[in-house]
């Protein structure tokens, strides 16, 4: 018994011992706990917790002032958090550490696209496909700027070198082919945007896209079953929300219609035109008091809102106020419904 008893206390002595040693710490060079900080950057850059991977990456330069990697990944979290001065400083240095960067020099073009600076923005694209001729990302950038002035046919054929360059660059396709809907093709931007979504399927605004082609096409059938695939992937999506309730009550679905415009104001109490639908909506339903009321809620939200002053103006002359639609009508025609001069022509001279 008393060998027993020694040997158990010899035991829990070594498990003493164990753990004291667990506790002797290693200490690491710089340049390793700079790598660390690295890392642990961009592990939070995946979780979207872009202050916390800023922080991250700027104690790992503070460790090594040339970590090239770092002062481009703290960019892309700036950019991501919407500091775009910030991150053009990143990307600037990151170039100066290496010219070759072409990644840093796409940020720094997203970054002047993103502040409004669309000539900086040229500048640095021309310079970007001078670097690399094949670079897809500079084509696609590039077409978004000529999106933007209007340009559509230049801005199909960039999008069209991108893909060339890249046969699975789903944003490419979805802004092609939102090109080809500027120019009335609606039937070959329904290509494109099915193409993007068959790329990825979790491209919502996509969906969204593809529907307002199929509601300008008449399928508001398909119209409602894109933008449904829209919704269930952003719940929030305001835009998507009023857009099928626009192709519901195309289709007759007054009720349903009115639903989503309410959903949408949920999620944008600010959203002037689903409250101007929602006027539409009960015009349609002959409640022209509620038509009324809805009306002059987007009124308030925008003094500009043309097509709420016609709508009103209808409401109102439905409801035998002549005189209260005539003066919306002219109203209407003030902001640029033009429309609302051949409402009140006849009845309002």
């Amino acid at each position: 018994m008393k060998k027993i008893f020694i040997l158990t206390f010899i035991c829990i002595n070594l498990g003493m011992y164990a753990q004291d040693t667990v506790k002797v710490k290693t200490s690491l060079t710089p340049e390793q706990e700079s790598q660390n900080l690295y890392n642990q950057g961009l592990e939070l850059i995946t979780k979207k917790e872009y202050n916390l991977a800023i922080e991250n990456f700027s104690k790992a330069i503070s460790l090594n002032p040339n970590f090239k990697k770092a002062y481009y990944n703290r960019g892309f979290a700036k950019f991501d958090s919407k500091n775009y001065s910030g991150a053009i400083e990143d990307y600037n240095k990151t170039l100066s550490l290496n010219p070759k960067n072409l990644d840093a020099l796409y940020g720094k073009a997203q970054s002047f696209y993103s502040t409004g600076k669309k000539d900086s923005c040229r500048i640095v694209v021309a310079k970007l496909l001078a670097e690399n001729s094949k670079f897809e990302k500079g084509f696609y950038l590039s077409g978004q700027l000529k999106f933007e002035e209007q340009s559509y046919k230049e801005a199909i054929e960039d999008y069209d070198k991108a893909i060339l360059l890249k046969s699975d660059y789903a944003y490419a396709y979805n802004d092609r082919a939102s090109a080809k809907k500027m120019l009335g093709d609606d039937a070959g931007a329904i290509v494109d945007y099915e193409k993007a979504i068959a790329i990825d399927s979790k491209m919502f605004f996509a969906y969204n896209n593809l529907g307002s082609c199929k509601r300008n096409k008449g399928d508001n059938a398909g119209a409602i079953a894109a933008y449904t695939k829209a919704i269930e992937l952003k719940s929030d999506y305001y835009v998507a929300l009023n857009n099928r309730g626009t192709a519901k009550m195309n289709n007759g679905d007054l009720a349903g219609a009115i639903s989503d415009f309410d959903e949408a104001l949920k999620y944008n109490k600010e959203y002037t035109m689903a409250m101007n639908n929602i006027a539409t909506a009960y015009i349609k339903k002959k409640d022209f008091v509620s038509a009324i009321e809805w009306a002059t809620k987007a009124i308030k939200n925008d003094s500009k809102c043309g097509v709420a002053y016609l709508n009103r103006g209808i409401a109102k002359q439905m409801n035998n106020d002549e005189s209260g639609a005539c003066a919306d009508w002219k109203m209407a025609a003030d902001n640029g419904v033009t429309e609302g001069k051949s409402f009140s022509s006849g009845l309002c001279d």
